[in-house]
């Protein structure tokens, strides 16, 4: 009886504020309508979807190619091109105080994933950490979010002992040479031994040259040889 009074509670609620501030679809501002969330059906169902993790040679590991730091599997959910519409989901939900909309784009794709046996043998997420002041500065980590979203589909730990080292300047409007550089020893390990002999997820919310996404990786296997890495981001630049 409870149950039911709170779940009508919530829906009457929700309505109210439908009403008062509608929610509008992240991609093309339309109002979202009952069962709809961050996307209307419309754009969802034209989402450009990599289907990466199902590919036995894709674009990420080219990207990724370390001797250091071999990768195990990867995936991104959609392709990001600076001109689609869809690059909106990433900078709202980066830029513009919206990082529920990563957290509910993990949950979509790991579900997905989840049942197509991507989670096999993970043991860990470990999020992309911001450095302290930009933390300061957006007030939360965007790709912390997405490793919620994760671990709520999958149930998985997140871990924070991948730690950012220094601050950098952002990787936008750098070439690929220039965000190597930029991004080469931004990362640092603690407690290295809680993460002995694990298979860590580590977590973005967009692979453009993969630079930070590598350094990370080469930190990560470099403190500790025997943890195993595989990659997930929301979103994959193409090279289209």
């Amino acid at each position: 009886m409870k149950n039911s009074l709170a779940k009508i509670v919530i829906t009457a609620t929700r309505g109210l504020l439908d009403l008062i501030v509608p929610r509008l679809c992240a991609v093309c501002g339309t109002t979202l309508i009952e069962g709809e969330d961050v996307m209307c059906l419309g754009c969802r169902a034209t989402l450009p979807v990599t289907n990466i993790h199902l590919k036995q040679s894709n674009d990420i590991q080219y990207r990724l190619i370390s001797l250091k730091a071999p990768l195990c599997r990867c995936t991104s959910y959609f392709y990001y091109h600076k001109e689609n519409q869809y690059a909106k989901l990433i900078h709202d939900a980066k830029y513009h105080g919206r990082p529920r909309i990563g957290r509910v784009l993990a949950r979509e794709h790991s579900t997905k994933l989840l049942a197509d046996g991507f989670f096999d043998g993970i043991d860990a997420i470990a999020p992309i950490p911001l450095h302290f002041i930009k933390h300061l500065r957006r007030t939360y980590n965007q790709s912390e979010e997405i490793a919620r979203g994760i671990s709520d589909v999958t149930g998985l730990p997140i871990i924070d002992n991948l730690k950012a080292a220094r601050y950098h300047a952002t990787q936008t409007r750098k070439s690929a040479a220039e965000r190597k550089i930029n991004a080469s020893g931004s990362f640092k390990v603690t407690r290295k031994e809680e993460i002995e002999g694990l298979h860590i997820l580590i977590v973005d919310d967009v692979i453009t040259t993969g630079a930070t996404m590598l350094d990370a990786m080469e930190t990560l296997k470099t403190a500790v040889p025997t943890v195993t890495l595989s990659v997930f981001s929301l979103a994959l630049t193409s090279n289209s």
